[in-house]
C-alpha cells in the first residue's frame, strides 16, 4: 500500500506538450494534536467514494457533449468542464481491483492495532446506471469472474475507434491512427501515449479478489441517472440497448439549448439526437438501467447483511439506511434528486426519517454518509405533482440542533477536502469529502476515531492504491490488471481539460495538506 504518511505520488513537470509523469515525494504526517498515548480507539474504517465502473461501449453514453470543453476547442472559455469522456474510463474495473487489493492490505488503523470495521463506498459506483455496470461492480466488491465487456466481445466498439469511418480525432486512440487518418488531439496536442491492444485487454476476463472486510454501499447520481444527470425514458431504454451510437448531433443543433438541458438542477435532458450522424454497433440487453428497487434488491442478494440495505428498501424503492456500530450510528442517506440535475437533495419522507433518527440516538455519536457533499445540495427541482425536495440551508439548520453528529462523510466532487460546518467548540461537526477512483488522484481514506479524554479524535490518512507509477511498467504486460490500474492513474494526472487555470484545475482534486492528513477534534461533551 502506497501510504501517504510515508511517501506521496504527486505530478512531475510538464514537458512541451504538457504531459506528466508521476514520481513518489515526502509524505505527510498528519497535521494538528495527536492522540495521547492512552487514547482509546472506538472505530476504524475505510472511504472510498466515485469508482464509476463505466461500461464504455455503451451508446446511452454521450461522449460526442465533451469536446466543447477541450482547451483547443473555440466554445472552451464558456465551458470550463463537462466530464462525459475521460481517456481512463476504459480502465475502471481494473482500478477498482488494485484498490480492493490495497484496501484487503490494510487490517487495521495507522494509530492502533484495532481491525478495520468496515469499508463505506459513498455512491457513483457505477457511471450510466446500466445493470452491466452494477454488475461488474458486486463482481468487483464480492469477488469472482469479472468479464468488462459488452456488445460484440470479439471486437472494440467504444468511441476511439480504429475503423477510418468512424475514427474521431477528439478521443484518445491508443492503438494509433488508421490510415489515412490524422492523429488524434490527446497524442498530437497533449502528449498521450500509444499503447497497442490497449481497447482488447481492457475487455478480458479477470478473477476480482473481493473486499475482505465488511462494507456497506450509499447511493449516487450516476448511480440512478443517466451520466448522473438524466432520468431514463423509453426512448433512452431503446438507445441504451440497442445497436446505434450518435457519433455527431445535428449540424443546425443550438448548442446553447443543448448544453442548457445539461443541468445541476433538474429538469435535465440529453442532447436530441434528432438529425444527427449514427453508426451501426452491437445491441446488447443486459445495458437495461437499474429500475428503483434494483439497488436494493441486489445488494441483498449478494449478501445477507445487505451492505446496509433492508428488505424495507427494496419493498419501497428507497435507498437510504441505518446501522449502529458499537457506540456510533451509521446514517446513510441518499441524495440523488430522481427528477433529474446532477447535484443532490433529500425527498421530504427521508428527511422526516433522519430527524427521527437523529432524535432517537441519545448517548450514541452519530456519523453520516452521502454522495454528495452539503454544499451541492441545491437541487430542490420536483415537478409540480411531486413532493417537495429538501434543500442545504434547512438540512444545515436541522444538524446543527443534534449535538450527536460528529462527521459527515462525503465524495461527488471527486477531491479531497475538510472543513467544519457549525461553530466549533459550540456545535456542528467535521464535513469530510474523499476523492475519485477515476479522477486524479484516484485515492482512498482511513479514518480512526478515538476517544482521549475529554475529547473525540478523528484520524484521517489518504492512500493511493498499489499499482506502477511509470509509463514502461504499466505498459509492459497489459493482461495484468494491476499495471492497467497503473496506467489509468497516469491518465487521470494528464486529463487535459483540467489544465485549465479555472475550479477544475488538475492539482484541486488532490486538496490542501488540511485536507489529506489531519487530526480532527471534538469535545466529547458540548
Amino acid at each position: 500500500m502506497s501510504d501517504s504518511r510515508e511517501q506521496r505520488i504527486v505530478r512531475g513537470e510538464p514537458n512541451d506538450r504538457g504531459w506528466v509523469d508521476l514520481t513518489l515525494s515526502p509524505g505527510e504526517s498528519l497535521l494538528g494534536q495527536a492522540p495521547s498515548g492512552d487514547a482509546q480507539p472506538l472505530l476504524t474504517f475505510i472511504h472510498i467514494s466515485d469508482l464509476h465502473i463505466c461500461d464504455a461501449q455503451s451508446p446511452a453514453r454521450i461522449e460526442l457533449m465533451d469536446r466543447f470543453a477541450d482547451p483547443h476547442h473555440p466554445m472552451s472559455a464558456v465551458v470550463p468542464f463537462v466530464g462525459a469522456y475521460r481517456a481512463q474510463e476504459i480502465m475502471t474495473t481494473q482500478t477498482l481491483e488494485a484498490m480492493v487489493r490495497t484496501v484487503n492490505s490494510i487490517q487495521h488503523g495507522f494509530h492502533s492495532e484495532k481491525p478495520v470495521d468496515f469499508v463505506l463506498a459513498t455512491g457513483d459506483v457505477t457511471d450510466n446506471a446500466q445493470a452491466n455496470e452494477l454488475d461488474w461492480y458486486f463482481t468487483l466488491m464480492d469477488g469472482g469472474l469479472v468479464h468488462p465487456d459488452s456488445g460484440d466481445t470479439a471486437k472494440w466498439e467504444g468511441v476511439a475507434s480504429t475503423e477510418p469511418a468512424t475514427y474521431d480525432r477528439s478521443y484518445w486512440n491508443p492503438e494509433g491512427t488508421p490510415e489515412g487518418c490524422e492523429d488524434d488531439f490527446p497524442r498530437s496536442l497533449y502528449g498521450f501515449p500509444q499503447v497497442p491492444g490497449l481497447t482488447s485487454a481492457v475487455r478480458k476476463p479477470f478473477t476480482a479478489t473481493g473486499v475482505k472486510h465488511r462494507w456497506f454501499a450509499t447511493h449516487g447520481n450516476h448511480d440512478a441517472l443517466l451520466q448522473g444527470t438524466v432520468p431514463h425514458d423509453e426512448t433512452l431504454i431503446a438507445i441504451s440497448t440497442g445497436d446505434q451510437r450518435l457519433k455527431e448531433l445535428a449540424p443546425d443543433l443550438d448548442l446553447a439549448q443543448v448544453f442548457g438541458g445539461w443541468n445541476m438542477v433538474g429538469p435535465a435532458r440529453y442532447a436530441s439526437p434528432q438529425g444527427g450522424t449514427f453508426i451501426s454497433q452491437t445491441g446488447d440487453a443486459r445495458r437495461k438501467f437499474n429500475g428503483p428497487s434494483d439497488w436494493a434488491n441486489l445488494h441483498l442478494a449478494c449478501d445477507h447483511d445487505g451492505h446496509g440495505l433492508t428488505q424495507v428498501n427494496a419493498d419501497e424503492g428507497t435507498k437510504y439506511w441505518t446501522r449502529d456500530i458499537g457506540d456510533f450510528v451509521l446514517i446513510s442517506l441518499d441524495t440523488v434528486n430522481i427528477h433529474g440535475g446532477w447535484q443532490g437533495s433529500l425527498d421530504e419522507t427521508q428527511f422526516t426519517w433522519l430527524k427521527n433518527i437523529l432524535n432517537q440516538s441519545q448517548g450514541k455519536k452519530c456519523i453520516l454518509f452521502s454522495h454528495h457533499p452539503l454544499q451541492t445540495l441545491f437541487n430542490d427541482y420536483a415537478p409540480e405533482a411531486a413532493d417537495r425536495r429538501v434543500a442545504r440551508e434547512e438540512i444545515e439548520e436541522e444538524l446543527l440542533k443534534h449535538d450527536c453528529i460528529i462527521a459527515w462523510f462525503a465524495g461527488h466532487d471527486h477531491d479531497n477536502r475538510i472543513r467544519y460546518v457549525g461553530t466549533e467548540g459550540v456545535n456542528g461537526f467535521w464535513h469530510i469529502l474523499t476523492a475519485s477512483l477515476i479522477d486524479w488522484p484516484q485515492q482512498g481514506r482511513v479514518i480512526e476515531i478515538l476517544r482521549d479524554g475529554d475529547d473525540l479524535v478523528i484520524a484521517t490518512s489518504v492512500f493511493d492504491h498499489d499499482s506502477p507509477l511509470d509509463l514502461e511498467t504499466a505498459t509492459s504486460d497489459l493482461d495484468d490488471p494491476i499495471n492497467l490500474a497503473g496506467l489509468s492513474r497516469a491518465l487521470s494526472a494528464n486529463h487535459w481539460q483540467r489544465r485549465k487555470e479555472n475550479e477544475f484545475h488538475n492539482e484541486l482534486p488532490a486538496g490542501e495538506p488540511t485536507d489529506r492528513n489531519r487530526y480532527l477534534r471534538l469535545p466529547l461533551n458540548r
